[in-house]
């Protein structure tokens, strides 16, 4: 008889589209989404297989693989994560786990490592196993919280990608008019491409407009464009000024008045302004959504890089130019990506280019980066700790209207401490600092 594959992820969204897959492959499939359920399930059923996600609440990766070791010492353990080379995965690869396996999946590559560990069903045995787990006993997905499927074009390797993608989702779901602020150099067109997608367009491409020109538009051509079957029926318009926002609203009740198949429409306005978010949120009022910048989304840095990297490499039939070192990736995460998107897209394609037949190096990255880049995963993180600190002070002391030093004492943070930078030095576990 076939094997027993068990997929575990805290996102339900993944874990069924996995579920799904390896079920169209033939293979006898279970999953759960919650660590604790899963080993109460490795304690009913003899599995051949486990395909487990890394971060998770609760009980993450590592500490499941250590308890499912315990109770299958031997049993094959597959994990995927969206982030690798981090010293996180470093422990978990010294804890004799099978294969570890980047997100975004190559789905071939990751049905080719299956098939060493688990074996297909027969039709007879399909047909059984269906039988035995019919749909109305999968979980249910909350469609108001999350997404109809995994992002295909925008990279939510990230909480913070996640709730964007969440947000603007349910927005669409919910009005004519999604408004979308981003970084200059952002991947919200990606976003976009999306939902469109999960709207039922598929690869349809998006026309894209310049506001002065979606205004200026003649409404025939607008309803020929939105009931042609070629396009999606999602629009795209970019707003160069904040006071654009509300000029948009307006001109977009005049077409719905004046267009009938503009209802069932979607209209996106994208505006790239760095310093307008409160001003943004009160003009888009709860339409609008704030995309992140990259810097703040590191596990996309990582996906997007490899994304680049092994569609260019495709192109040109070298393989091995679709990986980094560990230094490289380090060096990836330590930059700030003022340009965000774009600017990723632009220094990737150029190591690609530049690193001939191997592997991308941290030297490659060091020649196409205009500053210098930091490859201590220990400093990295300093630098992602003191940021977050700052951001947390700073609104505290906004909030509270003390000066820093009267911060310090109130928070009994010592009275050594002076200034902000002081501040930012402490530890962010302080506890002191983290019930702020």
């Amino acid at each position: 008889m076939a094997g027993r594959i068990l997929v575990l992820d805290d996102e339900e969204n993944y874990a069924e589209m996995l579920h799904d897959l390896l079920r169209e492959n033939n293979y006898r499939v279970d999953m759960a989404t919650r660590p604790e359920r899963a080993i109460d399930q490795l304690k009913e059923i003899p599995y051949d297989l486990v395909i487990s996600d890394y971060k998770m609440p609760v009980m993450d990766g590592a500490e499941f693989l250590r308890k499912a070791r315990e109770l299958y010492p031997n049993l094959p353990f597959i994990l995927v994560s969206g982030l690798m080379n981090t010293p996180e995965l470093v422990k978990v690869a010294n804890m004799s786990v099978t294969l570890v396996m980047e997100k975004p999946l190559d789905t071939a590559a990751f049905l080719a490592h299956v098939a060493k560990f688990a074996e297909q069903m027969t039709d007879e045995e399909k047909e059984a196993f269906d039988s035995e787990h019919s749909p109305d006993d999968a979980p249910a997905v909350d469609n108001d919280l999350g997404c109809p499927e995994e992002p295909r074009f925008f990279s939510a390797g990230c909480a913070t990608s996640t709730r964007f993608m969440q947000a603007a989702w349910n927005i669409s779901q919910n009005s004519t008019s999604l408004f979308i602020l981003e970084p200059v150099g952002g991947d919200a067109t990606l976003a976009v491409k999306d939902i469109s997608s999960w709207r039922g367009n598929q690869d349809k491409p998006i026309q894209e407009f310049a506001f002065g020109d979606f205004t200026t538009a003649d409404t025939s051509k607008l309803n020929e464009l939105l009931t042609d079957e070629e396009h999606s029926d999602v629009l795209l318009i970019c707003l160069s000024a904040i006071n654009q926002v509300s000029e948009a609203q307006t001109h977009l009740a005049k077409i719905l008045q004046s267009i009938e198949s503009a209802k069932n429409a979607l209209f996106v306005y994208v505006l790239q302004d760095p310093d307008s978010d409160m001003q943004f949120l009160q003009q888009a009022d709860s339409l609008g959504c704030i995309l992140p910048p990259l810097c703040k989304r590191p596990i996309d840095i990582a996906q997007y890089a490899h994304r680049f990297a092994r569609l260019l490499a495709d192109s040109t039939g070298k393989s091995r130019v679709a990986e980094f070192t560990q230094e490289a990736v380090y060096a990836l995460l330590a930059f700030e990506w003022q340009g965000n998107y774009q600017q990723l897209q632009t220094v990737i394609s150029a190591a690609v280019k530049a690193s001939k037949d191997a592997p991308i190096g941290r030297e490659v990255l060091a020649d196409e980066l205009d500053e210098s880049v930091v490859t201590d995963p220990e400093v990295r993180l300093t630098k992602f700790v003191e940021k977050a600190q700052a951001e947390q002070l700073k609104d505290e002391l906004i909030a509270s209207g003390d000066s820093v030093v009267a911060l310090a004492r109130r928070l009994g943070l010592g009275s050594t401490v002076e200034n902000e930078d002081d501040l930012k030095r402490l530890p962010l576990l302080n506890p002191k600092l983290s019930n702020l």
